[in-house]
């Protein structure tokens, strides 16, 4: 055979394909003159030139394929003349045979194939007889780059030409489906063996160094696996076979397949037509063939990448049954299938360099057994047992088997092929260590006692450098060993060619830290890709199987955690994704898996947060919900490492942009509320003092704090609810006994909507339009604008409605009730309530704002708990009254000591008049009283005139609105303070006078609450002051908010007047109604 004559350099040979590709189009320029003359014999000639520049051997294959297809396209315009018989007008059978007088086989057998295609076209002759004779002619061409481009033409010109189920080949007698599919397997064959002798193509001259041979080696590699797509497209045609059904797939297909297979050892080439088979074949097929298929990647070369082909698979797999997850066949059992695989795949890469000797009880099960028998000898039997079973074959069958006999005969006698070796070392490395009573041991008995077995007592290690003392050292084959099944002192039999005793020699002089560091390497390579597939095999687990099952599948990972070095980046990192991946499915249920927890505690330190991120990422993301506590526990003691991160103390750690404490701090508060999602009680109070232990000195404590305090709050609240749903009048009562939801200004108003709307049911119409709060008016806009929607108070005994409220809860508060529950829960509301006073003491100079915020809601919920112990005389909890005061003089030390911006001070004024006023019934006058009248200090000192005066404005509700506090006096003082406030403001800027409509308005509403202290006087002074403002600026901002806001005031005020005598009277007569 003819060697390949490699060019000098790159340029050389971009050089001489400009050469070749001027040739081509040369002569397809005078191809082209031919056929518009119609000499169909000027044509074949220019043709045949055109095809002679193929007949190269200077060319790599990338440069070979641009030649290849500019040529491609030239032939074209032939395919379309000969398709035209008008235009010659002679017989295919004579063109046929004259094409084959060509004088060099390349133009032949290319010109060949196009009259064979149209010869097959015009159905003069069976299809099947024109492929077959095809098929036998290119086998002239032996030449591994030429002959696979030549084969590669073939099927391209000819796949629209095949005898397929259905086709109008098929119809016309041409053949069958066996008939096709032995057309593409045959050139199949041919293809893998043409690419296989690409390795001939090695240069080892004694003399040259060891870089020169690498670096060749290196590039013959490269342009062998730039040729694959030629092998591969055959595949693709094949899957593509209407015929080639589930079962003749099973039957036929993937054994010959596998048997030509086996016969080329190459592990390059099947590692690729490995991955070929799984991509291009349907689901369905591999559904049925999995434990075929999974035997064949075991055993035919242990040398042979299978990690990347079950990737393969296993994602397939995994896509098809996300799709169509009850189409699966039952009788199909995927788990145990790629498990008793998976066993013995881990213990290979285990056993790669030394790290543990190979076990035979890892291969357990008898229905993986294999003899010492040739692998290809195995798929003859097995072919043989199908033809039987199937009757007789055809001719074109018989020839094909002996031909595979001849072929297997030669791949043989190549004793100096190097990977005859590695074929030999797989079937002999599969076989089994048989009991005396011919059972094999269970391969999972070694995974459950990996940590036993990996003792230097139990397993016997060697050097993976050494030749093992059971292996032949004259190096020779030695076929009879192999069919020797009593001989078990020879269990490797290899085979050395002089390419691995050459290769021996150079490795033994180089420096063995090297060497061992490129072992190293490749170990980690191995590993890490089992991990892989492992990690794709959970993955399909999980998405087909139940819990239990699933379980099982983290015996594999722990036995490999168990024997690799987790320092290094790259196992770690795909141990932690196994980790990870069953809790984005099972949440902490994920727990439960066998050996779960030791492959969590044996991830090192640097490696954690990574880990705890990871974890808290996937519950997050994770549909199941479920909690338990023990579960909640055990995730808490693993991603513990996390809450004590050291963090830079000069970050500034309310930056939300560009802050790592932040982001955590939002991961690890979203995976809180997860874990505290339950109606149980006892548990959610449980998890929140287990949650507190971890975080109580960490870096996070700030961020999280309010998070569990929420939650806390939320366990009373469903405490003083437990008994809700006994009756709808109790859901009446618990709903005006609001639970605490505070809206954004600290007032939530339905309650005075809802006392008023029962007490005052003749003004319905109007309460409609003044139901809300003057909090809300004034507190974000500063407006008042609808002043008119405020509501007044009817007056009512606060105290009677108190006991009434109580009354009513005991009554559907039965005998029933069990007493030592509600006494369990009142123990945990003391410990909540002296937890949160506790800790937000600690962090309130750091999130003063919110911790304000938080106290205020305490206050709340210790308002609302009264009630609720009122209701079961069983329950003993003094001082609650002592504790909702000291939960509302909090904010106001914080207020004082803290918040030191003005915007700040005025909300949080806002924020705790609306909470006294809504709210807060509980106080005693006198304490009532001392918080009213601070308050009211602290909106008189705000920093602008304008604060001061709506401040003041506001805190005039807190001696109204709550019967039991109501203080008309007060309601002036605090009016009359307002008024002073606002002629300071006015001196400074007019556009200050709208605080006189928001007096105006407050006036209004007190008035018509009945507020004694409130005269006509003061309406009509301020209307008066408004009026005169509005004359004069009569000419410019007819828009104004201030007028919008006056003129809506007064279309109130006489809109009063016409239904009432109480704004009798008030003068409003001299006001315009409208904007001119």
């Amino acid at each position: 055979m003819n060697s390949y004559k490699d060019c000098n350099n790159a340029v050389d040979e971009k050089k001489y394909l400009d050469e070749c590709i001027f040739v081509v189009k040369e002569q397809s320029f005078y191809m082209k003159q031919a056929l518009e003359n119609g000499s169909l014999r000027d044509t074949l000639k220019h043709a045949s030139n055109m095809l002679c520049e193929l007949r190269t051997s200077h060319l790599s294959p990338k440069h070979y394929y641009e030649l290849y297809m500019l040529i491609f396209n030239e032939l074209q315009h032939l395919d379309n003349f000969l398709s035209d018989k008008k235009k010659h007008k002679k017989k295919f059978i004579d063109i046929y045979e004259s094409v084959q007088h060509a004088g060099n086989i390349i133009p032949r057998l290319y010109l060949l194939i196009i009259v064979g295609r149209n010869y097959i076209k015009n159905k003069d002759i069976k299809a099947k007889y024109i492929l077959k004779d095809m098929t036998e002619l290119c086998k002239g061409i032996q030449h591994p780059l030429r002959g696979l481009f030549l084969r590669y033409f073939l099927i391209q010109m000819c796949k629209d030409r095949i005898p397929d189920t259905g086709s109008e080949y098929e119809e016309a007698g041409g053949g069958n489906i066996d008939d096709a599919f032995e057309f593409l397997l045959t050139n199949f064959y041919e293809s893998l063996k043409l690419w296989s002798r690409m390795n001939d193509k090695i240069i080892k001259i004694p003399s040259m160094q060891e870089e020169q041979i690498v670096n060749n080696r290196v590039k013959v590699l490269k342009e062998k696996m730039d040729v694959k797509m030629l092998v591969g497209s055959i595949l693709v045609r094949m899957s593509q076979l209407e015929g080639m059904t589930k079962q003749y797939y099973l039957e036929k297909c993937l054994p010959k397949l596998l048997l030509y297979l086996s016969n080329i050892n190459d592990s390059l080439i099947q590692q690729y037509i490995f991955e070929s088979i799984v991509q291009v074949f349907s689901d369905e097929c591999h559904i049925y063939s999995l434990e075929i298929l999974l035997n064949a990647i075991l055993k035919i070369n242990t040398s042979l990448d299978f990690k990347s082909i079950l990737i393969t698979l296993l994602k397939r797999l995994r896509y098809f049954i996300e799709s169509n997850k009850y189409e699966l066949p039952k009788e199909i059992d995927i788990f145990h299938l790629f498990y008793d695989h998976l066993v013995l795949y881990v213990n290979r890469t285990l056993d790669y360099n030394g790290k543990t000797a190979y076990n035979a009880n890892f291969d357990g099960t008898n229905k993986y057994k294999t003899s010492n028998l040739d692998y290809s000898e195995t798929y003859r039997n097995a072919e043989k047992v199908v033809l039987t079973n199937n009757g007789s074959s055809d001719a074109s069958n018989n020839y094909a088997s002996n031909n595979c006999a001849s072929n297997n005969c030669a791949s043989n006698n190549c004793a100096s092929n190097n990977y005859a070796s590695n074929n030999c070392a797989s079937n002999n490395y599969a076989s089994h260590d048989v009991n005396k009573d011919g059972n094999t041991n269970n391969s999972t008995n070694f995974i459950e006692s990996t940590n036993d077995q990996i003792s230097s007592e139990t397993l016997g290690y060697y050097d993976s450098t050494e030749q093992p003392s059971h292996v032949s050292s004259n190096g020779k084959n030695n076929k009879s060993s192999l069919n020797n099944t009593n001989n078990t002192n020879k269990q490797y039999n290899c085979n050395y060619d002089n390419n691995h005793s050459y290769n021996k020699n150079i490795y033994k002089n180089n420096c063995s830290s090297n060497s061992n560091n490129r072992n190293e390497d490749e170990y980690v390579q191995n590993v890490v890709k089992i991990l892989q597939v492992i990690y794709e095999f959970i993955f399909l687990c999980i998405r087909l199987y139940d819990d239990v099952t699933i379980s099982k599948l983290f015996v594999l990972p722990y036995t490999i955690v168990s024997n690799v070095n987790l320092n290094n980046d790259m196992i770690c990192e795909q141990v932690i994704s196994i980790i990870v991946l069953p809790f984005n499915y099972l949440g902490l249920n994920a727990l439960k898996g066998k050996n779960m927890q030791v492959l969590l505690s044996n991830i090192i330190d640097k490696h954690k947060k990574k880990l705890s991120l990871n974890i808290i990422d996937a519950i997050i993301e994770c549909r199941n919900k479920t909690v338990m506590y023990e579960n909640v526990e055990e995730i808490l003691k693993y991603i513990s490492s996390i809450f004590h991160e050291k963090v830079n103390k000069n970050e500034d750690i309310f930056n939300l942009e560009n802050n790592s404490i932040t982001y955590i701090s939002e991961k690890i508060c979203k995976f809180f509320h997860i874990i505290t999602n339950t109606n149980d009680i006892d548990q959610k109070y449980n998890i929140c003092m287990l949650f507190y232990k971890y975080i109580e000195n960490s870096s996070y404590i700030v961020h999280l704090l309010p998070t569990v305090v929420f939650t806390l709050l939320h366990i009373v609240t469903a405490i003083i609810n437990i008994e809700a749903g006994n009756s709808k009048n109790s859901n009446n009562v618990n709903n005006n006994r609001n639970s605490g939801s505070v809206n954004k200004n600290g007032a939530n108003n339905s309650n005075n909507n809802d006392r008023n709307n029962d007490r005052n049911n003749d003004r319905n119409n109007d309460s409609n339009n003044d139901s809300n709060n003057d909090s809300n008016n004034d507190g974000n806009n500063d407006s008042g604008s609808n002043f008119f929607l405020e509501k007044k108070e009817d007056i009512y005994d606060e105290e009677s409605y108190d006991k009434d409220r109580i009354a009513l809860l005991a009554q559907y508060h039965n005998d029933s009730v069990d007493e030592k529950i509600i006494t369990k829960y009142n123990m945990y509301v003391k410990n909540i309530f002296k937890f949160i006073h506790t800790n937000l003491q600690e962090v309130a100079s750091q999130i003063p704002v919110l911790t304000f915020k938080l106290f205020l809601h305490s206050a709340v919920v210790v308002n609302n708990y009264y009630y609720f112990v009122q209701t079961h005389s069983f329950i003993s909890f003094d001082n609650l009254e002592a504790i909702c005061y000291e939960f509302i003089t909090q904010p106001l030390i914080i207020y004082e000591e803290d918040i030191n911006m003005s915007s700040q001070q005025f909300e949080c004024i806002i924020w705790i008049v609306g909470i006294l006023c809504s709210y807060i019934t509980i106080l005693e006058n006198e304490n009532y009283d001392n918080i009213a009248l601070k308050l009211t200090q602290h909106a008189n000192k705000l920093l602008k005139k304008k604060d001061q005066c709506l401040g003041v404005l506001k805190c005039s509700h807190l001696y109204w609105e709550n019967k039991k506090y109501r203080n008309s006096t007060k309601v002036l003082e605090c009016l009359q303070k307002s008024v002073k406030n606002a002629e300071i403001a006015m001196q400074s800027n007019n556009d200050n006078i709208i605080l006189y409509v928001y007096m105006l308005q407050k006036y209004v509403y007190y008035y018509e609450a009945e507020n004694i202290e409130i005269t006509e006087e003061s309406l009509n002074y301020l209307i008066h002051i408004c009026q005169e403002y509005c004359t004069k600026s009569s000419s410019n901002n007819n828009n104004s908010p201030f007028k919008q806001e006056f003129i809506q005031t007064i279309k109130y005020i006489q809109e009063k007047k016409k239904n009432s005598n109480t704004f009798a009277k008030i003068n409003v007569n001299a006001v315009p109604l409208r904007v001119e």
